[in-house]
């Protein structure tokens, strides 16, 4: 059985299989009320040990690397990551390992004085960023001469593809001296999206497709060139999409971008002159 007091922290049982954090309001001789993350106020009865236990410290507050948590569990990670997101940061270390929780909103994080900050740092030593991660594998490349592997993944809508833009941005800043090359892997994104992302429930631009990027560089540690390799395009959504989706970016581009002489010339249409498009 668990004592409690007012004011403590505890885990209780909920009905989505998980765990959520709470406080004790009071506590009498046969319950204790409590009111959680939600701000539901629930009565425990001091028979029911097994639905609310004691919190570690490590939870309350919040960590920036969740190897740190004393609750190391499926609840104590998703609310380190809520109470951080509350707190503005969207990024959270488990290790050597970020993860980035998608704000939907563009934050002022990314500037060149960020890349500045985060170049030649080690890993943990200042707070979480995708910039850390990419400079980790710049300077493991640099400094052991071998292949450096970064796999971002996650859910649609997660934010894979803005943290893989994110990268590539701060590998093209530090490498030294820019070129051609940087700026082409930088805009080869807009035409990859455009014939490769569509717009979704979950996500107005989704990637359709997987992407496999290699970046070249040369001894001195400049881009000297890349290679992009796409696999898994979903071939179906060309001819068929679900309620309240689209088609792929480039058909309205296409259709709502030329001049009207040229749609003229094509005999193009608006997008709800073609079935393809009325989904």
């Amino acid at each position: 059985m668990v004592l409690l007091t007012k004011g403590d922290n505890v885990w209780v049982d909920s009905d989505i299989g998980v765990a959520v954090g709470a406080r004790v309001k009071k506590v009498d001789a046969h319950s204790c009320i409590v009111v959680d993350d939600t701000g539901k106020e629930r009565v425990l009865s001091h028979g029911n040990g097994s639905a609310v236990s004691l919190m570690h410290p490590t939870s309350v507050e919040g960590v920036s690397d969740m190897i740190r948590l004393g609750d190391l569990n499926e609840a104590g990670l998703l609310r380190n990551l809520q109470l951080r997101h509350k707190q503005g940061f969207i990024y959270t270390y488990i290790g050597s390992v970020l993860v980035a929780v998608n704000p939907y909103e563009l934050l002022p994080i990314y500037t060149a004085e960020q890349v500045h900050r985060y170049h030649g740092r080690q890993l943990g030593e200042l707070p979480p960023h995708v910039f850390a991660i990419a400079d980790s594998c710049y300077f493991n490349m640099r400094r052991n001469h071998t292949n450096q592997c970064c796999i971002i993944s996650g859910e649609s809508g997660a934010g894979k593809t803005e943290s893989t833009k994110l990268m590539l941005q701060f590998l093209a800043a530090v490498s030294g001296q820019h070129s051609w090359i940087e700026q082409q892997i930088l805009e080869a994104n807009p035409i990859l999206e455009a014939f490769g992302n569509a717009k979704t429930i979950r996500n107005d631009n989704s990637s359709r497709f997987g992407k496999y990027v290699e970046i070249f560089f040369n001894k001195k540690g400049v881009i000297e060139g890349a290679h992009m390799e796409q696999y898994l395009l979903e071939k179906s959504r060309v001819c068929h999409q679900a309620p309240n989706e689209r088609n792929y970016h480039i058909f309205y581009c296409l259709l709502l971008g030329l001049p009207k002489d040229q749609k003229k010339i094509l005999s193009l249409g608006k997008p709800e002159d073609y079935s393809y498009l009325q989904a």
